[in-house]
């Protein structure tokens, strides 16, 4: 037993030098950890011809909902930038928009459509939410537009899948 307290001892000791002087190579160097950073973005123009993609998202939906192909993009920060419109069964139409987070799971509306001066109005909270379970809308989107819950590699394959919808 001596003998085996004895052999510990000699390995701490010829350790104890690799150690003091952190010395011990490394098979792997890890980059340290960057927190994710919106890239930068412009608000697109206010369409004025659009090229609108219905979207499907059930059967229960009475208001209609479609995106503007124009404005869809997939940036190299995993964002998907686009146009929504939502017109309900009066003929009422709304227009913003939004970023959809597709690893995260969320959504932001930077602006919302003036239909009157034919601009956008810059949303007072543009802070990144949640897409909850009942918001079918944009849950369809991240599913179509968001293959595996990653962005897209770029706009023309958010659009393909869009349009099989």
């Amino acid at each position: 037993m001596k003998t085996f307290a004895a052999i510990i001892v000699l390995a701490l000791c010829a350790a104890q030098p690799a150690l003091a002087d952190n010395k011990i190579k490394k098979n792997i160097d890890f980059a340290p950890e960057v927190p994710w950073q919106e890239g930068d973005y412009q608000l697109p123009p206010y369409p004025a011809q659009p090229d609108w993609i219905a979207v499907s998202t059930d059967n229960l939906q009475t208001n209609q909902y479609f995106v503007d192909a124009k404005t869809l993009s997939s940036g190299e920060d995993g964002v998907v930038r686009m146009i929504v419109r939502v017109k309900s069964p009066a003929g009422a139409e709304n227009l913003s928009f939004e970023g959809l987070l597709c690893n995260e799971g969320s959504y932001r509306a930077y602006a919302f459509g003036n239909s009157v001066d034919k601009n956008w109005i810059r949303s007072n909270k543009a802070v990144w939410r949640k897409i909850e379970h009942d918001d079918k809308l944009r849950r369809t989107l991240r599913d179509l537009a968001c293959p595996d819950k990653r962005a897209p590699r770029d706009a023309e394959e958010a659009l393909k899948r869009l349009r099989q919808g």
